[in-house]
């Protein structure tokens, strides 16, 4: 998946022409930026917008800075705020990049609910990042790509309930050890936390019915 976040940089720019003493500049936000000390350029950028108010390029970097420093809760609420500009390319770059966080925050699902209620929420800001501009192959590319996932998602929680369904059944014939057969390979997936219990009390049953040779 493509999702590197896109800099404004038409902003820095712009706000070269100001001659507003700040401490924060366009140049030294502009450095920091590009000598990876997101956090300072952060910083920056966001004493940058709380002066020229009416710059959303300046919350878009912000916000840029803010993915990538990793704050994705920072970084998705300026490219909301930069969503609003009346400027349709920094609209819908701030769309695909609000998309991009959108999937970083899904990424951190504790479970399969969450991990699909993130890529659709993600699909749907891609969709809006495609219908202001359907020549962003990048775009194109994470709306087809967070598509697909949703789907996947779906299929794998119809076959986690198909297994929970058959460890029901074998739990009922009391096959305790062709139960937990079924459900430990599950562990390992983002689906873990839901079943989580249900395996821990599988293997003890297990154990006990079937206890380890030393």
């Amino acid at each position: 998946m493509r999702h590197c976040p896109r800099a404004a940089g038409m902003a820095i720019a712009v706000l070269w022409l100001s001659a507003t003493p700040l401490r924060a500049t366009p140049a030294t936000a502009l450095h920091d930026y590009q000598t990876g000390n997101f956090t300072n350029a952060l910083a920056e950028f966001t004493k940058l917008a709380e002066v020229q108010t009416n710059d959303l390029r300046l919350v878009f970097n912000a916000g840029d800075a803010a993915y990538r420093a990793t704050n994705f809760d920072l970084a998705q609420n300026l490219f909301s705020q930069a969503t609003l500009s009346p400027e349709l390319k920094l609209q819908e770059q701030a769309f695909y990049n609000l998309g991009n966080v959108q999937v970083q925050k899904a990424k951190q699902a504790k479970d399969l609910d969450g991990l699909e209620q993130g890529f659709v929420l993600a699909t749907n800001t891609y969709a809006r990042a495609v219908s202001l501009n359907t020549n962003d192959v990048d775009a194109v590319y994470n709306l087809q790509f967070t598509m697909g996932t949703v789907e996947q998602i779906k299929q794998f929680k119809a076959a986690m309930r198909r297994a929970k369904s058959d460890a029901d059944a074998a739990v009922r014939r009391a096959e305790f050890h062709r139960a937990l057969e079924i459900m430990a390979p599950l562990q390992k997936s983002v689906a873990a936390k839901q079943f989580e219990d249900f395996t821990k009390k599988l293997k003890d049953i297990d154990d006990i019915a079937n206890p380890h040779q030393p």
